[in-house]
């Protein structure tokens, strides 16, 4: 998937895994940026660690001690979202960019 430079741009979400913020269909509009500039509580467009080609939304839920991301889905229910319980902390440079409408 080739993404823009530096220009926002809309993801359409797919799956439940940031619901009931996010319901399956919304569209949120990615501003490009680098890992150094998120922190707690961003939702941010970054690339699975384990599939590389496969783009997931998540919500950084804490900052490790190695500086690695925490992330989350706001899924209430722990198995309906594939996040860091299961594939760990990931690097800051997997994030492309910050949601910035919300």
């Amino acid at each position: 998937m080739s993404l823009p430079e530096q220009e926002d741009f809309p993801v359409r979400l797919v799956g439940e895994s940031m619901w009931p913020t996010y319901p399956e269909g919304t569209v949120l509009t990615f501003r490009p940026i680098g890992g150094d500039s998120v922190g707690p509580g961003d939702v941010v467009l970054v690339h699975h660690p384990l599939k590389p080609d496969v783009l997931i939304v998540k919500r950084i839920l804490r900052v490790e001690p190695n500086k690695t991301l925490f992330l989350t889905g706001d899924q209430p229910d722990p198995l309906a979202s594939e996040d860091s319980h299961n594939f760990g902390a990931v690097s800051r440079d997997a994030v492309i960019a910050r949601c910035i409408e919300e």
